[in-house]
């Protein structure tokens, strides 16, 4: 090589780094801005709830968002604090992304292009979920398995593993990445760096397992058995399949599904990103069949979406350059024309009840916190409500009290002890206005508060059958028996009368409830204590797969989730 060539490619690495480094400065300023400007989303609010208890695990989500929030909250209170930590790692994630890319398909121009113009890389840019902690993992693990692809060494095995053990913590979605990687490359299966690589991870992961086997298991449970299904409808489908369309930039990303057949795998590491796109979209289509699919969730294959594009431009002709050109800069245009309608007062989007929490969250806190003052809030089957409140009111109390027509959260998880024997609030979301309670007139989840003159916490009260079939007729009464037991290290005072009923589901919030409810007799329930209680089981008159759930009915309130699911066949 000359000397002249040298200096020009010198110049030209100089040019690209100082190109990336100027737009990733650009991505920062424009992220935190939003951030700081747009209010809190309920999810957001409730991830913060989750920060404010750093722990291994939470119910539902591993802890890297959490400890995403409190980092940045170390500099204050306030949706840019919040959200600092997002803006920082995803800002990091533009950068990492084009530098693992093959050392071939490296050009600024066009990648400044398929970040700015990709939609989902620009709304959790901001928005903090941890999307954000999995998107940064994932990109700097595909980085760390190029330089493992060119060298197997012991350093890059360790790299390796902390990138996964990262993604791990930030999303069991993690797993599916891994997968395909495997899948695109199944010689690593006899690589004993990569094997160093699984084992440094496991033992990296052990506080996790440890924190669900202490909490028996409740992540496991909840993704694996307990989170019901609604019925099947063909938008589950159809919503998923549009849905990638517009999640990464309708434009550029119908040229991308109409010309991804002219893709050319010329390496291991192209062939790698290939996989994950496909596998991930693939794995989300066919879990349409059995539930809801967020569009988002397939965020995982964003990178690799953004590597192939890269690879359709830079061996398309100069009139698909061309087009591309056109439909990034269209996207981007309608990317940024909606950034500025979500900070513009009384734009369209205010009039979307989706985004309802961005714009009215806080007002319906202050009008809701005026009312109730400083007695504690219940919320019945919403972990949203008590989470925003309590985040624009840190010294509020609040909980969410889950019923079996909800789902399970961390809330269920936590000590509502605390609130025992207390005066609280029971708030029901609601349009219609009785006089004989508070009503709350926000345009954001009106609703009514209504008193709880002593409350009786009842999370850590326990129901397990005793010898139950997994196989009853229909339409049948079988007398059965169930251990009651307190699983916490306090007394439970009965300030009212909680009963114990059950439940036959069919789909989420579909299902067959008890005909009578067995009342726990006692004013206190010591900690440890067992019971044994016989009931009569009433089956459902419709054969089928059911799941059994027991619950406690705390006064007025629905029965909630005191029991696993057991599945039950009906015939």
């Amino acid at each position: 090589m000359s000397t002249t060539s040298g200096i020009k490619i010198q110049s030209g690495q100089k040019q690209e780094t100082r190109a990336l480094g100027l737009f990733m400065l650009g991505w920062f300023i424009v992220n935190a801005l939003q951030a700081y400007f747009l209010g809190l989303e309920g999810d957001e609010a409730y991830y913060w709830h989750l920060s404010q208890n750093i722990d291994w695990s939470y119910f539902d989500h591993p802890p890297m968002v959490a400890l995403l929030i409190r980092m940045g909250e170390i500099l204050g209170h306030g949706s840019l604090f919040t959200r600092l930590g997002t803006v920082f790692i995803t800002t990091l994630s533009i950068g990492i992304i084009y530098k693992a890319l093959p050392d071939y398909l490296k050009n600024i121009r066009w990648y400044i292009l398929i970040a700015a113009s990709t939609l989902l890389v620009n709304v959790y840019s901001f928005i903090t979920t941890p999307d954000a902690p999995l998107l940064f993992f994932s990109s700097l693990f595909l980085l760390t398995y190029k330089s493992f692809l060119n060298k197997r060494s012991i350093a890059n095995s360790l790299l390796m593993a902390l990138c996964i053990t990262g993604m791990f913590y930030s999303k069991y979605h993690g797993i599916l990445l891994i997968f395909f990687v495997v899948l695109s490359n199944y010689k690593l299966l006899i690589n004993r760096y990569f094997w160093l690589t699984i084992l440094i991870t496991t033992v990296f992961f052990l506080p996790h397992i440890y924190w669900q086997y202490e909490h028996d298991w409740p992540s496991f449970r909840y993704h694996l058995n307990e989170r019901l299904a609604r019925h099947y409808r063909i938008n589950h489908t159809t919503d998923y399949l549009l849905g990638q369309i517009l999640v990464f930039g309708p434009f550029i990303s119908l040229l991308f599904y109409a010309t991804c057949y002219r893709l050319k795998i010329k390496d291991p590491l192209l062939r790698t990103h290939l996989f994950i796109f496909a596998g991930t979209l693939i794995f989300f289509l066919i879990s349409s069949f059995k539930n809801t699919v967020e569009a988002h969730w397939t965020l995982i294959a964003a990178p690799s979406f953004m590597t192939l594009f890269m690879s359709l431009i830079i061996n398309g002709t100069n009139k698909y350059q061309r087009l591309f050109r056109k439909f990034a800069i269209a996207n981007i245009v309608i990317i940024l024309l909606a950034r500025v309608l979500f900070l513009v007062p009384h734009s369209p989007f205010t009039l979307i009840r989706h985004y309802y929490p961005f714009f009215y969250g806080k007002q319906w806190a202050e009008t809701l916190h005026k009312a109730a003052g400083n007695t504690p809030v219940i919320f019945e089957n919403s972990y949203v409500l008590p989470s925003l409140y309590t985040y624009y009111y840190p010294e509020a109390q609040a909980l969410d009290y889950n019923t079996k027509s909800y789902r399970k959260t961390n809330y269920n998880l936590e000590n509502d002890c605390k609130l025992s024997g207390q005066k609280v609030w029971h708030y029901q979301i609601t349009r219609e206005k009785d006089p004989a309670f508070t009503y709350i007139d926000t345009k954001y989840n009106p609703g009514q508060l209504r008193p709880i003159e002593s409350f009786t916490c009842v999370n850590s009260l326990r129901i397990v059958p005793l010898q139950l079939p997994s196989r009853l007729k229909a339409g049948s009464s079988y007398p059965i028996k169930i251990r009651f037991e307190n699983k916490s290290a306090r007394t439970i005072t009965l300030y009212n009368e909680l009963e114990i009923d059950y439940a036959f589901f069919i789909a989420k919030s579909d299902f067959v409830n008890a005909d009578e409810a067995y009342k726990i007799d006692g004013d206190t329930i010591a900690p440890g204590q067992k019971s044994i209680i016989a009931l009569n089981l009433r089956t459902p008159d419709q054969p089928g797969c059911y799941k059994l759930l027991f619950s406690i009915k705390n006064r007025h309130l629905q029965g909630n989730f005191a029991s696993p699911f057991y599945e039950i066949e009906i015939n």
